[in-house]
């Protein structure tokens, strides 16, 4: 049986919560050239430790049921309870009506597929959650008919075509449409990098075809620069390309066990956290606490944001995460599952 955890990717997946809300904090403001533009980042970190962890997970799952029912009590009851705090929020704050529209966007959000009901997220973080699903269905599917070996091949090839598709092609409508609805299209470079650390992490050996393989992601995602239109001018191609150096960098020293030293009580727990912390942080913060502080307050933005906003999103999300995600994961599992799956 091979481990459970790597603490590693606990530390790196709080770390990148921090860098996307310390980004949605200062957007748009001075302070942001500071360097916490390279907080959008983050996300493609996130992608990586999903491509990693869905595979350290494989390893304890027996049917496909099993794998259902651990991502259903993993994401949905967090999801849900967030998603429902941020839409509370806005309605008392900014008065908002509830009227059709609104009750259809909230009930569209809980689905976690508005994205493909054209129904708008509630909170703009959301933007990335239809991409990870997708990840999911897809590793359901080969796990499901047993292809998994098929992988690399599956990924690297669909992963080209992409490329190719959104450097030479991009203002073709099809092909920018069909880069537009299957957005994961955009981000398998980081998902299938991901997967090979996890091999290089547990199963050593191929080496030079492995790191090939790493290198050809490093590429074709630096390349999906050019044709995506997510940053609008907020990050450029050197500075993405940086931080997807230093991010393979870390995973590198995560399969050789050099980052031990960041291991400590206080990264793994906002490594814990960082699922509700993501969902929570943003338009909580930045529609609500960040401008009453500063408006009706008149604290100053490093005070209304730093010493104040994210105090109080980080003690929600530990609320959330203790109180509510915990529990109700192992009331689902026990609850769906048989006894010996649901541990």
């Amino acid at each position: 049986m091979q481990a459970t955890r790597v603490k590693e990717l606990d530390v790196l997946r709080g770390l990148a919560a921090l860098m996307v809300m310390w980004y949605h904090f200062t957007a748009y403001r001075t302070q942001a050239d500071l360097g916490f533009f390279y907080g959008t980042t983050g996300v493609e970190l996130f992608f990586m430790i999903s491509g990693f962890v869905i595979f350290m997970s494989l390893n304890h799952v027996e049917t496909s049921k099993q794998f259902i029912v651990n991502r259903f009590s993993r994401l949905y009851p967090t999801y849900w309870i967030c998603m429902s705090i941020t839409f509370l929020m806005l309605f008392f704050y900014k008065h908002i009506t509830i009227d059709q529209t609104q009750v259809s966007t909230f009930l569209g959000n809980l689905t976690m597929f508005q994205f493909y009901l054209k129904i708008k997220d509630i909170d703009d973080s959301y933007w990335t959650l239809i991409i990870e699903m997708t990840f999911y269905i897809a590793i359901l599917a080969l796990f499901r008919f047993k292809k998994l070996q098929y992988i690399n091949g599956i990924a690297l090839s669909l992963m080209i075509i992409a490329t190719i598709c959104g450097v030479f092609f991009s203002k073709n409508e099809t092909i920018k449409t069909t880069l537009d609805m299957f957005q994961i299209l955009q981000y398998i470079p980081l998902f299938l990098s991901g997967i090979i650390f996890y091999k290089l992490y547990f199963q050593p050996g191929k080496i030079i075809q492995n790191y090939g393989l790493l290198l050809t992601c490093l590429i074709c995602q630096i390349l999906s620069f050019t044709y995506s239109s997510r940053f609008s001018g907020s990050l450029s191609l050197t500075e993405y390309t940086v931080s997807l150096f230093i991010y393979f960098g870390l995973f590198i020293c995560i399969i050789h066990r050099k980052l031990g030293f960041l291991v400590n009580p206080v990264t793994l727990f906002l490594g814990k956290i960082s699922f509700a912390l993501y969902l929570l942080h943003q338009a909580i913060s930045t529609q609500i606490l960040i401008p009453y502080f500063m408006e009706d307050l008149h604290f100053g933005f490093w005070t209304a944001s730093f010493l104040l906003a994210m105090p109080i999103i980080i003690v929600m999300a530990t609320l959330i995460t203790y109180f509510i995600e915990a529990p109700l994961r192992k009331v689902i599992k026990q609850g769906l599952l048989p006894k010996d799956q649901a541990l």
